[in-house]
């Protein structure tokens, strides 16, 4: 029995290994695509981007169920807040989503060759969160660019993953943006991603994952950044613990 157990996590490790391989050539080969792309069309770009986040997904074997996509309308722009459990969180919501989107991530992610410029060249917003300043900075330039441009735009207020599954306490400055905006804004429930990559971990384990779209909330009420991450936040703290609609 030693034997078979050790057996099968030598298996693992190996598939973990080559996931990660075929990943990182996968990351290259539609990361220069896309930067070229960029030169013609950005749609095109977007769209390469969006093919290989599935892409990604099909390689380590992520399986993505979404429930609610109908209480979106089609061409309308949101804002999308969302629990964050692990790295596969924005690859899931990418191709769950199925629209154009930008999201704003840590400054770090953006240094990496040919992965960051393609961020850059899709819209993603980069953020310095040790600098206030900074972090202002980039919360109206993604309003400009949610105004300007033909996306929705994601947010993951908790700042950072959650090591357990639980939801963190969301930070203020996504709902100044949101209301900024003034676009209405969805909660995301995402389930189990940190089953298949949790913040701790190094290697991708294959698996199903959930996500539940909310219902959209309006922003134009007399509302402030505070109460709304209160509220956005109860929202999805209510959906964890129902469990994922199967």
């Amino acid at each position: 029995m030693d034997r078979q157990k050790r057996s099968l996590s030598l298996l693992l490790k190996i598939r973990g290994i080559a996931v990660y391989g075929a990943v990182l050539i996968s990351t290259m080969c539609f990361g220069v695509v896309c930067l070229f792309s960029s030169i013609f069309s950005l749609k095109a770009a977007k769209y390469i981007a969006l093919i290989w986040n599935v892409n990604l997904l099909w390689l380590a074997g992520i399986r993505v169920k979404v429930t609610g996509l109908e209480k979106l309308q089609k061409n309308k722009r949101y804002v999308f807040i969302a629990n964050h459990q692990s790295g596969l969180d924005i690859p899931v919501l990418y191709a769950g989503l199925k629209r154009p989107i930008s999201f704003i991530a840590k400054k770090e992610l953006f240094y990496i060759p040919i992965f960051g410029w393609g961020m850059v060249v899709v819209g993603h917003i980069w953020i310095d969160r040790s600098n206030a300043r900074k972090a202002r900075e980039s919360i109206i330039r993604a309003v400009k660019h949610l105004q300007k441009a033909q996306v929705s735009l994601i947010l993951f207020p908790e700042g950072t993953r959650s090591e357990d599954g639980s939801v963190g306490e969301f930070k203020t400055g996504s709902f100044s943006l949101a209301l900024q905006a003034g676009v209405e804004v969805v909660p995301v429930v995402i389930h189990d991603t940190m089953k298949c990559l949790p913040k701790s971990g190094s290697l991708i384990t294959p698996g199903r994952v959930h996500v539940d779209v909310c219902d959209p909330i309006d922003v134009s009420t007399d509302q402030t950044k505070s109460e709304l991450s209160v509220k956005i936040r109860n929202v999805i703290c209510d959906v964890i613990a129902r469990g994922p609609k199967e």
